[in-house]
């Protein structure tokens, strides 16, 4: 039989590790992939989009009318340039998105969602609400949620801060 180890769980062993480092960052990492995991099988998989596109697709629906820039959606979701772009040719190839000269940069161009990208939105928007619902909305009190989204900003942007060698 053998022994599951949780990252975020105290060691017997206390050294390498005798302090709470690695049971804050553990639990930290292990919640995301679980988390992330639970979405992809309960809302992502169910509406026939890829986690990537599932994840563009919610950005454009909280974006102005105009879209937001290809550069943008790398930063935002920590991508690389060339990452983004085959993102956008797929979604693009799919009919999802469209995109458009920047009014402002005519060497940029943003990206919008099409009729078909709105409904695939849509059909992802209710189970990604259940599997919120389930994990987050039922398990957490109103005061907990700011609480947590507060923390996870914070440490987020310092994140960002470093990554840009701040």
């Amino acid at each position: 039989m053998t022994e599951t180890i949780h990252i975020g769980e105290a060691s017997s062993d206390e050294g390498l590790f005798p302090d709470e480092r690695l049971v804050t960052t553990g639990v930290l990492h292990e919640t995301q992939a679980v988390v992330g995991a639970a979405i992809d099988k309960l809302a992502v998989e169910p509406s026939g989009l890829d986690p990537a596109t599932a994840d563009l697709l919610v950005r454009l629906t909280k974006s102005s009318s105009c879209g937001i820039r290809g550069v943008e959606i790398g930063e935002q979701c920590q991508m690389t340039a060339t990452r983004v772009s085959r993102l956008l040719d797929r979604a693009e190839a799919d009919g999802l998105v469209q995109r458009t000269p920047d009014p402002t940069d005519r060497r940029a161009q943003h990206v919008v969602l099409t009729d078909k990208g709105r409904e695939a939105a849509q059909r992802f928007a209710p189970l990604m609400d259940e599997v919120l619902d389930d994990l987050v909305f039922d398990t957490l009190s109103a005061d907990e949620r700011a609480t947590l989204t507060g923390l996870l900003a914070r440490l987020r942007d310092r994140a960002r801060e470093l990554l840009n060698g701040s």
